[in-house]
């Protein structure tokens, strides 16, 4: 599990084919918003957040490998993951791109 790679990691989901196919809170944080804003952000937010990001990194920047989204309560990395997205809440005290490229390790993403 994602949870068990940095303790600051406070959720994770996992959107393919603009279906959420898991969602899940680190039972170690709890959440910081209703759940219902998380699935918007899921199904509406990351997908075109990624999708701009995506476009602008394939005209001359070699693609994208991830986005860092800073919120008021925490970060929110956004990665490209098969036929969607894989979303990340990490607390403010973390290192966003310390997070990233270990979870990318991890699942053998691009970095």
């Amino acid at each position: 599990m994602l949870f068990d790679l940095d303790p600051n990691i406070r959720y994770v989901a996992v959107n393919q084919r603009e279906r959420i196919i898991e969602m899940k809170q680190n039972p170690e944080r709890p959440s910081l918003n209703p759940t219902e804003t998380d699935r918007m952000e899921e199904l509406i937010v990351n997908p075109i957040s990624l999708e701009a990001a995506r476009r602008r990194g394939n005209i001359d920047m070699k693609g994208i490998r991830y986005v860092i989204v800073r919120y008021g309560t925490m970060y929110e990395l956004i990665f490209p993951y098969k036929h969607g997205h894989l979303s990340i809440g990490v607390d403010l005290n973390a290192k966003p791109t310390v997070v990233a490229n270990t979870v990318a390790k991890c699942l053998k993403l691009s970095v």
